[in-house]
């Protein structure tokens, strides 16, 4: 185990805490984590471009199952060449022994590539709450932010200013996106569904109530009750100030047909595994979801500032498949 904040190797049966600093180590790969401290450390360090962005704990752990997914794709591709190398000398000395060799790694590769394809999701986030809980991660949005603040705010303000009103799912996006300055740098109000935080909801209803032009924007996941969230708040007494004025800015269904292979997850709450999939009708019938935040802070960022301006989120393969380029992580 290597200590992510002095670099010693410790030894496992030396203790969980090190000999060095005195950090107390919480991953063990060795019990089936499948992730140490060092190697999280270092995706997260990845994540928030070296501390400079906050991300929300679907990031984190979507990151986290793609460092997985390329240790396996590694593992294949040493399959693979190691197949191809036994099965020349089989066929050069003993070809029944060759053939043999052959059909077992074939079936090895086959399920290693059948497991590349598993999110496992629901693992990741738990692993994510446990370090969390020992060694709190600043950089991580959880909705509970702006909890507290009961000041007034007021739009009409030259700081604010806003040039429309951004409604997200959930309470930690609206996290993500105002620590991340996304609400000055495109002035954009930002609230969640919920009404979050609750004095830039009761900001944004006086504001249009005096500019009854600005637009309303939604933003959802790619799922079904995604799909129909703009009727949703539409019909919701809540928000009938805005009724009117509401905008689906995506993800749209036609976004998800190009083919790309997407992180899909399961229901909120269930403890079922995603997956990554390029057929999106089929997820779509299984109740399953691609989250808005699946990709990293600062490409969302950009993605969600040309989208405000431009009206729609456009979701290109360009960016689907940039996700899954990724770095190589040093697992510790």
């Amino acid at each position: 185990m290597r200590c992510p904040e002095c670099k010693h190797n410790q030894k496992y049966r030396d203790g969980t805490r090190c000999g060095k600093c005195g950090y107390q180590f919480v991953l063990i790969k060795k019990k089936g984590d499948g992730l140490s401290d060092f190697a999280l450390r270092q995706i997260i360090q990845r994540l928030s471009d070296g501390g400079q962005q906050t991300f929300t704990v679907t990031q984190l752990a979507l990151a986290i199952c793609r460092s997985w997914r390329q240790k396996k794709g590694a593992l294949v591709g040493c399959g693979v060449v190691t197949m191809a190398v036994a099965l020349l000398i089989g066929l050069a000395q003993h070809v029944f022994l060759g053939l043999v060799v052959f059909m077992i790694l074939s079936a090895i590769i086959v399920a290693g590539w059948w497991r590349r394809g598993r999110l496992p999701f629901h693992k990741a986030r738990g692993l994510v709450d446990r370090y969390h809980q020992a060694h709190p991660i600043t950089a991580l949005a959880d909705g509970q932010a702006f909890r507290q603040q009961a000041t007034p705010i007021d739009l009409e303000s030259p700081q604010y200013a806003p040039e429309r009103i951004l409604v997200v799912e959930r309470d930690d996006l609206v996290d993500m996106l105002v620590r991340n300055r996304f609400h000055l740098t495109h002035k954009t109000a930002v609230v969640s569904r919920s009404g979050y935080p609750e004095r830039v909801f009761a900001a944004c209803r006086e504001f249009l109530r005096n500019h009854p032009d600005t637009p309303v924007q939604v933003l959802h996941d790619a799922s079904l009750p995604g799909f129909g969230l703009t009727a949703q708040l539409a019909a919701d007494p809540k928000w009938e100030f805005a009724r009117q004025r509401l905008v689906d800015l995506g993800f749209s269904r036609v976004a998800l047909d190009n083919g790309s292979s997407l992180p899909w997850l399961p229901a909120d709450g269930s403890r079922h595994e995603g997956t990554f999939s390029a057929n999106a009708a089929k997820m779509l019938r299984t109740g399953r979801r691609v989250p808005v935040d699946y990709i990293g802070p600062k490409p969302l960022l950009n993605l969600l500032g040309a989208a405000v301006v431009g009206g729609a989120l456009l979701l290109t393969p360009e960016m689907a498949n940039a996700v899954e380029a990724g770095v190589e992580i040093d697992y510790g």
